[in-house]
């Protein structure tokens, strides 16, 4: 299987992780422009942000239903605390704001937890009692109800948790179990199906994506323990390298890069329609989200979210 470009300098890496508390890298000092050039993160000081033409933007229709949503989970923080809407702060994916598409006002799944509330939230809908402080998977921690993994295996597609770190199957090996919401779904044939779907991130194939896929980083590379500059600069090779694949070129993959709590979170919608610029027509949801990709992948609209208005019309999506 081919493979996912993974290897980032290591003067990229750094200094940049420190352990800390829940936002201790907040006063991290922009990083210099970077872009990826070939799989390669590389620094510029040029003063302008670049263009990515033929990434988002296109006055197309958008497709009635998607081949493939990808969705890469960040940590901890608000549109302040980036540079303000557009990702100021962050040069990679501010320049990905010029062309893509996202909202100025998005709210969590429970502005009074934590992680795990969010991760599970985002994925079913619930804002479930059992999945909160972060527990482990267990008996008394875990959820019974329906998820966009289940539906997607429902509907023939594969579905597909990445775990940076992990080297096998159905492990959080590496990283943090709580931002592996797949993990904690033990209803229906959920649990038999979690080897299969909860993998390592290193057998991502950019050219052959799953229906269905959610990346996490890990605790340095999502911003939990580490600065904005390194968020940035992992995304300018592993986001890069998505919207460089076949499956993206193609015309029927949806990128969306979302943090998982502290409103007003920041987020990113990367497609080829994608309209360019800040959204503040309305305020999304990491609820509006799921409904979203279930539109965008054809698969129903679970009753959780059922009430809460998609993204696709408002993006352009």
């Amino acid at each position: 299987m081919r493979r996912l470009p993974l290897a980032i300098a290591s003067t990229v890496l750094a200094g940049a992780c420190a352990s800390g508390a829940h936002h201790a890298a907040r006063t991290t000092k922009p990083a210099p422009v970077v872009t990826a050039t070939a799989g390669i993160a590389t620094s510029s000081t040029e003063p302008h942000t670049p263009r990515h033409p033929g990434v988002c933007g296109s006055s197309a229709p958008p497709p009635a239903h998607y081949a493939h949503v990808v969705v890469i989970m960040e940590e901890n923080r608000r549109w302040p605390d980036v540079g303000g809407p557009g990702f100021n702060a962050m040069p990679y994916l501010h320049s990905l704001t010029r062309s893509c598409a996202y909202y100025t006002q998005w709210n969590e799944t429970n502005a009074a937890q934590s992680s795990l509330t969010q991760y599970i939230g985002i994925t079913s809908g619930v804002d479930n009692p059992a999945t909160v402080n972060d527990c482990s998977p267990s008996v008394s921690c875990r959820s019974t109800d329906d998820n966009i993994f289940r539906q997607v295996r429902a509907s023939h597609g594969a579905a597909r948790a990445f775990v940076e770190g992990a080297t096998s199957g159905c492990s959080a090996a590496g990283n943090a179990v709580k931002h592996v919401p797949a993990l904690y779904y033990f209803g229906n044939d959920d649990r038999s199906f979690c080897d299969m779907e909860v993998r390592p991130l290193t057998e991502l194939d950019v050219d052959h994506l799953p229906t269905f896929a959610m990346i996490t980083p890990n605790l340095c590379d999502d911003g939990h323990d580490c600065g904005n500059s390194n968020v940035d600069s992992w995304l300018s090779v592993h986001l890069a390298a998505i919207l460089r694949g076949a499956d993206y070129r193609a015309g029927t993959t949806a990128v969306f890069v979302c943090y998982d709590e502290d409103r007003p979170v920041p987020n990113l919608v990367v497609a080829p329609t994608a309209r360019p610029g800040p959204i503040s027509s309305m305020v999304a949801s990491h609820s509006a989200a799921l409904h979203t990709w279930e539109e965008m992948l054809g698969v129903p609209v679970l009753p959780s979210v059922q009430q809460v208005a998609s993204l696709r019309d408002s993006a352009h999506v």
